[in-house]
């Protein structure tokens, strides 16, 4: 199956993008945490791609001879992105009858082998992440693996006509390897392994809990969306990615950054290696930054800086300088965060901060929000906003909102779309897609 690009220009919004071949055998990392307990039974903005490189539209795109139409007045969007458009600041709203599961049965029915335990259901449930593709104006969504769902089909929703879209077939079993016979990625956790990268305009993959047995994977796979092809990008040495890991993708050095339990790595997606950056096995660092949790990674990209939330994690590197600065950004609001219980024995590494309610959640959902220049998170119910300015949470309305997460986390399935000045969330699949407005009007960036 193919898809074609969505012809609208949004007069003020962005556009971000996202690739990789094979290496041979994979390594299998254990769980060190124990986050799979049970399981045998989650963007930069970049410049939008029809804009000129000063920021102003087309006038054969945007229907004029002169300046691009005002803010939410494009005649090419449809009616539910002119809706999403116009929501209310601080509001929230769904696209109905838009669960995944019913896109996906009949593949799990079809197909034979690829069903396992929980089917389809569990592409979301079951650690499963997702990506924002800026391009299409769709969220990919991607997951299965371990004993819950074999097929590694990857599934679209398309915000022109609030409908799920599969884009490819699964490949049938046996399973359990990564790639499969097919040259294909197995289906896995996913978890915050999924990123659009802007520069290649590519859907972004790496570890995860693979089909069947579970065991973990390293391999970095890239995605066309138009082509419906995965290309295997076989870096020289791949990191010791399986389980739990976080990751975003930073447009201004053209890298994904990855949190794993013990390390941080960065991925040089032009020259396709991997190099890691900080070792957390060691003091003064270890034990407080040793984190196998489940947890979300974010870029603020005015600032320069890579997040990591969830599950006790509060890591906070500025990429330029290349070292943690969490003592920089201690914050007010949200939850304390004290991690002094946690380690009696390190006086040292006490640390106290705001946004403990998003800091100990476990793989809460969280992006930058590129208009209001604020991270904004989500695990059940109310949003909550970090303004970056005044290093303050505030938490916002939980009125039309899911009340809680899936158990397994949100991951990379709540993410900001700038196009629309809003957040779409996927939290079941078996429920519709939701819409957060932080603030009121399109996009800018």
């Amino acid at each position: 199956m193919r898809i074609g690009i969505v012809g609208l220009v949004v007069a003020c919004g962005s556009s971000g993008g996202d690739d990789s071949e094979e290496s041979g055998s994979t390594t299998a990392v254990n769980d060190a945490t124990g986050s799979e307990d049970g399981a045998t039974m989650p963007s930069s903005s970049g410049a939008d791609a029809s804009s000129s490189s000063d920021g102003s539209d087309d006038a054969a795109d945007s229907g004029t001879t002169g300046a691009p139409l005002p803010c939410g007045e494009d005649p090419s969007l449809t009616a539910n992105e002119q809706m999403l458009i116009d929501m209310p600041a601080d509001s929230w709203t769904t696209a109905p009858m838009s669960d995944l599961v019913t896109v996906c049965e009949p593949v799990a029915e079809e197909f034979a082998g690829v069903h396992l335990v929980v089917g389809c259901s569990a592409i979301v449930s079951a650690w499963g992440g997702g990506a924002w593709d800026p391009l299409h104006r769709k969220m990919l969504v991607w997951g299965g693996g371990h004993a819950d769902y074999g097929g590694n089909e990857v599934y679209a929703f398309d915000v022109a006509t609030f409908a799920w879209e599969r884009l490819t077939d699964p490949t049938l079993p046996p399973f359990d390897v990564d790639p499969l016979a097919d040259g294909n990625p197995v289906s896995r956790h996913t978890y915050s392994g999924l990123q659009w990268l802007a520069d290649r305009q590519r859907f972004f993959a790496v570890g995860g809990s693979m089909a069947e047995g579970g065991g973990g994977t390293n391999v970095t796979w890239l995605f066309d969306v138009d082509a419906a092809q995965w290309t295997n990008a076989a870096p020289p040495e791949p990191p010791p990615v399986g389980y739990s890991h976080s990751t975003a993708y930073d447009a201004a050095t053209n890298t994904v950054l990855l949190r794993v339990a013990q390390s941080l790595w960065s991925y040089d997606i032009a020259g396709n290696q991997w190099s890691e950056l900080m070792n957390f096995g060691f003091a003064p660092l270890w034990p407080d930054f040793e984190k196998g949790g489940d947890k979300s990674g974010v870029v603020d990209p005015t600032r320069g800086i890579f997040w990591s939330f969830g599950s006790g994690d509060h890591l906070v590197y500025d990429i330029a300088a290349g070292e943690l600065v969490h003592l920089d950004w201690v914050t007010t609001g949200g939850g304390v965060y004290d991690n002094s219980a946690d380690l009696p024995d390190y006086p040292d590494q006490w640390f106290t901060t705001g946004g403990g309610d998003i800091i100990r959640a476990g793989a809460p959902g969280v992006d930058y929000d590129v208009k209001a220049d604020a991270i904004v998170a989500w695990s059940g119910g109310s949003p909550y906003v970090l303004d970056l300015a005044t290093k303050t949470w505030t938490t916002t309305s939980a009125d039309g909102a899911p009340a809680m997460p899936t158990a397994t986390g949100t991951y990379g399935r709540w993410r900001y779309a700038s196009a629309y000045n809003v957040f779409v969330l996927v939290n079941t699949a078996d429920d519709d897609v939701y819409f957060y407005k932080h603030t009121a009007g399109c996009g800018e960036g």
